[in-house]
């Protein structure tokens, strides 16, 4: 069926969490099939495996879905040519979220789900996130390195003739059901009539943004760049990079508003600005949402906290985060547990510990009463539906959580990568040190965190400390180390 003349692909699009590329020259059509076919393949493995080595008759169901990009729907054609090759039963779930496609995948009762995106990326790239059933992510030792192995050989059986497999597509709208979702979850938001700027940043959130918020009618709701363009005109898609955050900042300090949120491209990760214009770091609102997920939790179990055999509900956030979300975490009775950077892993471990909620500095917010998946709405809904219960302004709710001077993460171009974490680590052998993602070093006044990318000559460094001066002497060393070992100047 595939009728695309095979082109020439970089095998350098498989990330650990995701696969993307510019296209057409790193993924393009032929990329897309191949690895349709290889995810199809791994998601029957279990299933071969059950039949006793023979071929289990009982097809793959498999949601597709894709985002507004240029070349997203070529892709996502060749991905369907792929899957039909392979004899899957297809839902199309057309243009959507990422979170909105993680639903679908929950309530078709799937097997696994394909998700055309390249997430906050300039148009020029794209790319595919996979999922197991339940939405579970394939990733980096969770599935990345089978398919990506397959997909590079190209080898697949013939389906010509009358040994074709059979296969059907079912196309559904899944967004009506997708906002009362929210309705259920958020019933007292109705009630709060508070004034909000929403960025769709021409993503994906602007297919649903208007809708959501129809559902809390009291809510004064202004939108911004809420038409769908993915060539991004007005700034990039991505809320981590605070010049993206400037339209919202100036637009909630004119329209007087109680808090900006700004959404990337795939709309799974969301930032925020409070009545001030101020940005609050990701990690800041990780830190906010533990509170209210403490106060949900506190009030929903029965003998909540006197049960002798309650195990208290973990929230999970990544090691660059600020000392503060920790002790926020504990201090609510919580259980605080640092996870590896990488919605894979977060999801992984959010599954393995029951944990009620998990954030990153990045922005993505997970949450159990989302399948353990990250949603920017969800998480906005969760910060509007605190700033309604405490009856207070976005700025205080912080306030007590903005007691250490943090860094954004910086990166150094390095030439040789090996040994350099260690090389580094030496010079701090009374600190405490963890290899969980890179190298954390830890003492009572501050802390860093290096990291190297799987894909580029960078090592990204996050630092904390008590104070300014703390910080930048501390930076300063970190620099003269990494130009020392690495061999070039530290940017």
């Amino acid at each position: 069926m595939h009728k695309i003349a095979e082109k020439k692909w970089s095998e350098k699009i498989f990330k650990a969490y995701d696969i993307r590329g510019v296209y057409p020259d790193e993924i393009n059509e032929d990329a897309a099939y191949k690895i349709a076919r290889a995810f199809a393949r791994y998601l029957a493995l279990p299933a071969r495996m059950q039949g006793g080595g023979k071929e289990n008759k009982r097809g793959l169901k498999i949601v597709i879905s894709a985002d507004a990009r240029p070349s997203s729907p070529s892709l996502k054609e060749a991905f369907v040519d792929g899957l039909m090759d392979e004899g899957v039963e297809i839902i199309d779930a057309g243009l959507t979220t990422t979170p909105m496609h993680y639903y679908t995948v929950n309530i078709s009762d799937a097997d696994g789900g394909a998700m055309i995106t390249a997430s906050h990326n300039p148009a020029i790239f794209n790319g595919v996130k996979l999922s197991k059933r339940g939405a579970v992510p394939i990733g980096e030792g969770a599935g990345m390195e089978e398919i990506k192995a397959d997909a590079v050989r190209g080898i697949f059986a013939s389906v010509a003739g009358e040994e074709a497999p059979t296969w059907k597509i079912r196309a559904y709208d899944f967004l009506e059901k997708y906002i009362y979702f929210f309705e259920v979850h958020f019933p007292e938001l109705r009630k709060f009539d508070g004034v909000v700027v929403a960025d769709a940043s021409n993503g994906m959130a602007s297919i649903l943004l208007r809708r959501c918020f129809e559902s809390f009618s009291k809510i004064k709701i202004h939108l911004m760049h809420n038409d769908l363009d993915m060539t991004f005109p007005n700034h990039e898609a991505n809320p981590l990079k605070a010049e993206n955050l400037k339209d919202v900042q100036e637009e909630v300090l004119k329209k007087k508003a109680g808090i900006g949120i700004s959404f990337d491209g795939d709309g799974d990760r969301v930032g925020f600005v409070d009545e001030n214009g101020k940005i609050i770091p990701g990690d800041i609102i990780t830190a906010l949402l533990a509170r209210y997920f403490a106060k949900t939790v506190s009030s929903s179990k029965s003998g909540f906290p006197g049960k002798p055999d309650f195990i208290p509900d973990a929230v999970i956030y990544d090691l660059r985060s600020s000392r503060s979300v920790r002790e926020e975490i504990e201090r609510l009775g919580m259980r605080a547990i640092e996870s590896r950077v990488g919605h894979a892993f977060i999801k992984a471990l959010m599954r393995k510990e029951n944990a009620a909620f998990g954030g990153e500095v990045s922005g993505h917010y997970y949450f159990r009463d989302f399948f353990y998946c990250d949603s920017a709405m969800f998480a906005a809904f969760a910060v509007l539906d605190l700033i309604r219960k405490e009856a207070r302004p976005l700025s205080e709710l912080v306030k007590p959580f903005l007691k250490y001077v943090k860094s954004e993460e910086i990166n150094f171009e390095v030439v040789d990568k090996e040994k350099l974490l260690d090389k580094v680590a030496s010079h701090f052998p009374e600190a405490k040190i963890s290899y969980l993602d890179g190298i954390k070093i830890e003492y009572p006044q501050w802390w860093f965190n290096l990291r190297i990318s799987n894909t580029e000559n960078l090592v990204r460094l996050n630092i904390e400390a008590v104070t300014p001066e703390l910080l930048n002497e501390k930076k300063k060393l970190i620099s003269e180390l990494l130009t020392k070992y690495a061999g070039v100047p530290c940017c």
